[in-house]
């Protein structure tokens, strides 16, 4: 438990807190469990022991932090660790390396790897790795999840997401624009669970697009280093490509553009794409359906509070949702109703420190608190005729 403690003090503030929490749920987590035998025996053990070789491939967004939510768990639970990075973004990879042999831990606890994306079908694919975790593409998943069926290896995938806002009637549009305006344009939009559609009734359809539209514009967008700028680039060429395909796909198919949609006249250096809001989308349409990955936003009208839910959960991705009103109640009585791994109340929220995951091919398992320990850990039932160590 000091390792990871002092790995947390390397990691910061921020990216120290999942290798903290580990620490301190190790303490008091019940790797073996007394049970009373239903079927024979005196002494009824469940115990907890580790998978084994975990396949940790990770993405180019955030990827210290999803280090921290794959590598702390499973080091806890007694397993070794293949990290593989993404190579756009080793180099954090190459920091944990660095940390893990700082902090002493044995050769071989923590390898990491750096290479393009034929080697994680390598990894996936070995019978000697036990278990592979993967945040990435609902695409990418698709793949893993049928090799680790062809040999039955363990699995969890943290995937896509096409999340909804679903602002309800009673609730402020100029504050829940402001709100949404806020968190869309973090990392520029290249968040998984993003809220990129939103949902509102059809008679306030047309304000809250203007709304948004207003605090869209108003977003500065330049150097990420600028502490004045609101947003900074895509990460990737091919990435801003993806986004205006996207823009194109919307116009072609009838949706409004209110604001943005195009690459900003005072950059000419960098990936940069305005904020960008689409009015009259359909649900049905490509730019509803299909994760962008960009700072795109599709408003789409609902008739009724239950024709909302309903568009919330029409699509193929489950994994974050959000309901804006003032009435806790009716918060929590859609939140039930949505089919997502997380749904927060009047923002955008998710919590690794209670669970994180996604619902239908948002992905399998969960990220984060107990429950990102349990797929580390194998449970075996131990039926004695007598209580252990008394011989």
């Amino acid at each position: 438990m000091g390792v990871l403690n002092t790995i947390a003090q390397a990691s910061g503030p921020g990216h120290g807190r999942p290798w903290r929490y580990y620490a301190e749920l190790a303490e008091e987590f019940p790797f073996q469990e007394r049970h009373t035998p239903t079927a024979g025996g005196n002494i009824g053990l469940l115990v907890r022991e580790p998978v084994g070789v975990v396949g940790a491939i990770i993405p180019w967004n955030g990827p210290m932090g999803l280090i921290g939510n794959k590598v702390a768990p499973a080091l806890i639970a007694g397993c070794t660790v293949i990290l593989k990075a993404s190579p756009e973004a080793p180099g954090e990879a190459y920091v944990m390396a660095e940390v893990a042999e700082a902090v002493g831990l044995p050769a071989g606890v923590i390898n990491v790897v750096t290479a393009d994306r034929p080697v994680s079908e390598l990894l996936v694919r070995d019978p000697r790795v036990d278990k592979i975790t993967f945040t990435g593409s609902t695409a990418a998943g698709r793949r893993i999840a049928s090799i680790c069926g062809e040999r039955i290896a363990r699995v969890t995938l943290e995937l896509g997401g096409k999340s909804a806002a679903v602002v309800l009637d009673d609730y402020d549009l100029a504050t829940a624009a402001a709100t949404i305006t806020g968190r869309a344009c973090l990392m520029t939009g290249q968040v998984c669970s993003s809220l990129t559609r939103i949902v509102v009734s059809r008679d306030r359809h047309d304000d809250l697009v203007d709304a948004l539209s207003e605090s869209f514009s108003r977003v500065q967008v330049g150097d990420a280093f600028d502490a004045q700028s609101g947003m900074g680039p895509l990460a990737m060429e091919r990435q801003r490509d993806r986004v205006e395909g996207y823009i194109a796909k919307g116009l072609e198919e009838g949706a409004t553009l209110a604001t943005g949609g195009h690459r900003p006249g005072n950059l000419d250096k960098g990936w940069f794409i305005e904020p960008t809001v689409f009015g009259h989308v359909d649900n049905s349409s490509t730019i509803a359906q299909e994760e962008i990955f960009g700072p795109v936003l599709s408003v789409i009208a609902a008739d009724n509070e239950q024709h909302a839910v309903e568009i919330a959960n029409d699509t193929i991705y489950g994994l974050n949702n959000s309901v804006f009103t003032n009435d806790v109640d009716r918060a929590y009585d859609v939140a039930r109703q949505l089919r997502s791994g997380t749904v927060g109340h009047n923002s955008f929220r998710t919590d690794f420190g209670i669970a994180f995951g996604g619902f239908k091919q948002s992905g399998l398992g969960r990220e984060g608190g107990r429950d990102g320990l349990l797929p580390f850990l194998e449970a075996k039932t131990i039926i004695l005729d007598e209580e252990p160590g008394q011989s």
